[in-house]
């Protein structure tokens, strides 16, 4: 038994798993692309951060986070918010809370759910019309224009509001719960706002930090879940001044610790959901393309034209790849055209015959046989007879070869489970058994010279 067979039969079997996990990869990220994995898990994780659905509207309608959309239209939400822009974006929501326009526009989010119980074309112009109202509140909440043009344009957002009102007669009780509600916490605001003027001297934005907290207290009655996360985590900040570290740098620190741990767990999460999917791919393509690593295996051990090939295109691809990184669909029609060129045993079905009436199909070797889908002797041949056509069915035991088609499953299984351990992790292995055997040979021929 030569240790360069075995290597290179080795290096046949990594690099088919290799091709194969580049096919899963492909498909995997095709498939959490179609079904926005990362975007819609990362979605759910905010809004579970925030404690609140119209929060996270306006957390995901923030300057900062619309800029990280993707899309023609921006409507593709990201799949990834780096933590510093969570806490700017954040922080700057809980320093305009005590703004009126923050307030309405927390009542415009959850008037948006009560439209989305509309139906037809109702739901959509509603919402167009409620987009309006919206864009006029974020221009009001960062208007610098002086009280008098923020209050002219409160007026305008509160006729936009009685004009949807009017218009959507359905919607006339929802948007009177919505704005009773407002009323009672816009009393509730003022109140903790005066109490704070009283206790600060009337100078309740001295800092940063301050203008938080103001935003905090205010949150206590809009928000109380968030105002009590992040009021633990700014406790005791102060005590970072007195070593020259800011106390607002360190307030960012805990938010976004905060932020990265939950955002820790989520990966987790998805990793073993990616994984999951991995497996389910991978044995779906080592099914549908027949790749049998047992009859595979057999097949280079016996075939030396077979492995040395394989060996060789393993070695070409190394070279021309530093990194495996997901392939598009032309790099994996070139993998597979190299692939096919081989006489490797994976595929259900080989080249059609032409049939008679009777079914009968002339074989290369110029004999005929009837195409079956159940053969019963050697004058059959396992196939599909579609047409005028015999489709056989290669690379499979007989019909009837229980013990076959049980190693059949076995092996499909290892492809499968092989395939779902990612290109990666067999490239990494590939490379180290192929510089192996190169090292190896440099070694020999350097004996042989020596003689």
């Amino acid at each position: 038994m030569s240790i360069s067979t075995i290597l290179e039969v080795a290096i046949g079997m990594l690099f088919a798993w290799l091709v194969l996990s580049l096919a899963v990869m492909y498909i995997q990220e095709w498939v959490v692309g179609k079904l926005g994995w990362r975007s819609s898990l990362l979605e759910t994780y905010v809004a579970n951060l925030l404690a609140d659905p119209a929060l996270a509207k306006q957390f995901y309608e923030h300057p900062l986070i619309q800029g990280l959309h993707s899309g023609t239209d921006g409507s593709h939400k990201p799949s990834y918010i780096p933590s510093g822009q969570f806490s700017t974006a954040l922080f700057d929501i809980i320093r305009n809370a005590p703004k009126e326009a923050s307030l309405i526009q927390k009542t415009l989010y959850d008037l948006q759910t009560d439209i989305d119980q509309l139906k037809g074309n109702k739901r959509e112009l509603a919402n167009q019309q409620l987009n309006i109202t919206l864009d006029l509140t974020r221009k009001a909440l960062a208007s610098d224009g002086g009280q008098d043009m923020i209050n002219s344009m409160l007026d305008e957002i509160k006729g936009q509001i009685r004009k949807l009102s009017a218009d959507y007669p359905i919607l006339q009780p929802m948007i009177e719960s919505r704005f009773t509600t407002f009323s009672i916490q816009k009393k509730q605001i003022d109140t903790i706002l005066a109490n704070i003027q009283t206790q600060t001297g009337g100078n309740p934005n001295s800092t940063n930090l301050d203008q938080i907290r103001r935003g905090l207290a205010v949150l206590s009655v809009t928000q109380p879940q968030v105002k009590q996360a992040v009021e633990a985590l700014l406790t005791g900040v102060e005590e970072y001044s007195a070593t020259g570290e800011g106390t607002l740098i360190q307030a960012r620190k805990n938010l976004e610790g905060w932020f990265d741990n939950g955002m820790d767990r989520l990966s987790g999460w998805y990793k073993r959901k990616s994984q999951t999917l991995a497996i389910i791919l991978g044995l779906s393509v080592a099914l549908i393309l027949n790749v049998d690593s047992l009859q595979l295996a057999t097949q280079l051990w016996q075939d030396p034209l077979v492995r040395e090939s394989l060996s060789a295109q393993a070695s070409t691809f190394l070279v021309q790849n530093e990194t495996v990184k997901t392939p598009n669909a032309q790099q994996l029609a070139a993998i597979e055209t190299q692939i096919t060129q081989l006489n490797i045993p994976v595929g259900w079905v080989g080249t059609p015959l032409v049939i008679d009436a009777s079914f009968a199909a002339t074989m290369p070797d110029g004999t005929q046989k009837t195409c079956a889908t159940l053969p019963s002797s050697n004058a059959q041949i396992f196939g599909l007879p579609l047409g005028n056509k015999c489709y056989p069915i290669i690379n499979a035991p007989n019909f009837n070869d229980l013990t076959g088609w049980l190693l059949k499953l076995v092996g499909l299984f290892i492809s499968g489970v092989a395939a779902a351990q990612g290109a990666p992790f067999w490239f990494d292995i590939l490379k180290k058994i192929i510089n192996i055997r190169t090292s190896g040979t440099s070694s020999d021929t350097t004996q042989k010279n020596a003689k």
